[in-house]
């Protein structure tokens, strides 16, 4: 009865709070709010139908804590002093404009740090229809988007979505609430049809409800761990006018969009080449500035550097910047190579770098491992989900090809209960390079686990990887068995949790890295020339691009013929080009402004040889 009573003063005491405050802001930037419940032209609540709209599309894969996406917003939406055309969905409450995860407890807005970018409009803990401890949630939980087609709204619906409860029936309560933007005014509204029952209480923010601007120092956060009440509208205005000057440039990723860590052979006859993507990220114009890249050793000494200067950039123009100062590794072990921006009078210096990664591997030996981890359990406790069936995940990204994925290995830190896991491999060809494909699982039978120790499991059959790379996922087999963590940077930016088969980035993938390792071998059949030519070539990047991507490579002097075709995903040929006259130039550029969305796979001929990369277009 007790804590039903404290339930009851909550809700009465959210309620209350609502009706006391109707309007809020400005923020910095301008961005005012008001609620249904203002006396001064109160936004009217007006529920939108969305699901049997012409268009209308379920957000499918939704699960717990879980982002999906991204997904076109149908126009340039005019979001603080930039412009934003894509969005991700989070199964907590919100959509963000960048891919990150907000989950349980939720900060406040604003928060620099952590995921920003983004505009809550019921950020709690909420769960979709999969599989949790020993039941489900509703099959009625959905999530649907609009965009109309005049291209300026968008809706996006979450309906009957409960909270996540951690003991049985798994989940508790009901929620119908929407996000619209609209580019006619820019305006922002949040519109609640239904609220029903309490989240779990813990030790910090349960709900938050606003907006938050690219860095995370701006935005308004008009209600925090308050429930909204049933047919109730929050909406904000855009400023007409703003006297809020923005200097900013940003590196946007280094190599690959995700500034994912790269393994590379230390017998690589191709140089490292240092590619970064900038951006200006403010709303004035940017005269050129330095961009200043190096790669580095894990003492800090600087092992190539170069300082080039960057074109002038209006508002949200990007540049793909090619330092001309490679690098030739020779040495195995761990290295980043970091991009900076230095722009003068840069108002948000915490996205001025960005740092990759990079693992010089020993490709001499028979087997090989591939690890993103300095081989230290540094969280106590390490991954454990509440329930025992959820997971960690990472992509591997072999240092050449072809080769054999022999081993897989998992370090465990506790299995109290003697439950045992299981390790599965994915071919990485689902949408936009997402895990697809089922490969292999293999099992730690319960009993056999060696706790504060590697565990080694052989997969079922040596699995051949000639392009691209595999997802390897480790599995709870139940209640208390937890992954150790390595919290000592660098960090690999390629973690996952993986929770019912749904895969979203680990929530601390900037802080931590998984202990999973895998082992592979070189193709004893595969000739020399076969084996090291793939190593003349680096990756697309962009990649996601919508533009034009640029592949770099560095053929040896005596090749003679060199072209390139283009597939999509049905086999289909695109395009193809020789390019004989330019097989010294280092650069093989795709005009990605001629492709439809979706995945590519670009075959590249030198001499007989035959090189793949993906590539994956977004419009």
């Amino acid at each position: 009865m007790k804590k039903i009573a404290t339930l009851l003063l909550i809700c009465t005491v959210s309620i209350n709070l609502l009706k006391a405050q109707t309007s809020g802001g400005p923020d910095v930037y301008g961005y005012t709010w008001k609620s249904s419940l203002d006396l001064n032209n109160p936004p009217v609540y007006n529920w939108i139908d969305i699901v049997p709209l012409s268009g209308a599309q379920n957000v499918r894969f939704l699960s717990d804590d879980n982002v999906v996406g991204s997904f076109p917003i149908g126009f340039n939406f005019h979001y603080y002093w930039y412009d934003v055309s894509q969005f991700w969905v989070g199964s907590n409450g919100y959509i963000g404009f960048t891919n990150g995860l907000t989950a349980s407890p939720f900060p406040n807005i604003p928060l620099a740090g952590g995921t920003n970018n983004y505009i809550g409009a019921m950020t709690s803990d909420l769960v979709f229809n999969s599989p949790l401890i020993n039941g489900y949630a509703p099959d009625t939980a959905e999530c649907w988007r609009w965009s109309n087609a005049a291209g300026d709204t968008l809706i996006v619906s979450y309906i009957n979505v409960p909270f996540y409860l951690s003991t049985l029936p798994n989940y508790t309560g009901n929620n119908t609430f929407q996000i619209i933007l609209s580019a006619v005014d820019s305006s922002i509204t949040f519109q609640y049809k239904e609220q029903i029952g309490t989240t779990m209480p813990t030790a910090g923010n349960v709900m938050t409800m606003g907006i938050e601007n690219n860095s995370g120092n701006i935005g308004l956060m008009p209600y925090v761990n308050t429930y909204p009440i049933a047919n109730f509208a929050i909406k904000f205005y855009y400023p007409a006018n703003t006297t809020y000057q923005v200097s900013d440039a940003a590196t946007m990723s280094n190599n690959n969009p995700e500034t994912g860590g790269q393994f590379i052979s230390d017998l690589t006859p191709s140089p490292y080449v240092m590619n970064t993507t900038i951006k200006n990220t403010g709303n004035q114009n940017l005269s050129p500035f330095n961009v200043f890249s190096r790669v580095m050793d894990n003492v800090g000494g600087i092992q190539v550097q170069q300082n080039m200067m960057s074109n002038a950039l209006t508002p949200g123009q990007t540049q793909n910047m090619s330092m001309t100062t490679t690098w030739n590794p020779t040495t195995s072990g761990t290295y980043t190579y970091q991009s900076n921006t230095q722009s003068a009078g840069d108002l948000t210096p915490s996205n001025n770098s960005k740092i990759q990664e990079l693992q010089v591997v020993d490709t001499t030996t028979a087997n090989i491992r591939l690890s993103y981890d300095s081989g230290i359990s540094g969280v106590i406790g390490g991954l454990s989900w509440t329930g025992g069936n959820g997971g960690a995940g990472y992509y591997f990204v072999p240092p050449f090809y072809p080769c054999y994925l022999t081993q897989l290995h998992s370090y465990i830190e506790a299995d109290p209960n003697a439950v045992g896991f299981s390790m599965e491999v994915y071919d990485d060809n689902g949408v936009a390079g997402a895990p697809g494909s089922y490969i292999d699982s293999v099992t730690m039978a319960p009993g056999t686990v060696l706790v504060s120790a590697w565990n080694t499991l052989p997969v079922t059959s040596p699995i051949y990887i000639t392009s691209g790379g595999v997802y390897v996922a480790w599995s709870m087999n139940g209640l208390g068995v937890a992954l150790a963590e390595d919290s000592i940077a660098p960090f690999s930016n390629r973690t996952f949790e993986v929770v019912n088969g749904t895969w979203a980035n680990y929530r601390s993938r900037d802080m931590l890295d998984f202990l999973i390792n895998v082992t592979i071998q070189k193709d004893p059949n595969a000739g020399v020339t076969e084996v090291t030519m793939n190593d003349y070539f680096g990756e697309f990047s962009p990649n996601p691009a919508s533009s034009f991507s640029v592949l770099n490579y560095d053929l040896p002097a005596d090749v003679s013929t060199l072209s390139y075709e283009i597939y999509d995903v049905q086999g289909k040929l695109i395009q193809n080009k020789n390019l004989n006259h330019e097989i010294h130039n280092i650069r093989l550029t795709v005009n990605s402004e001629l492709l439809n969305a979706g995945i590519y796979t670009c075959k590249i001929n030198v001499d007989g040889n035959k090189v793949v990369r993906k590539l994956v277009v977004m419009k």
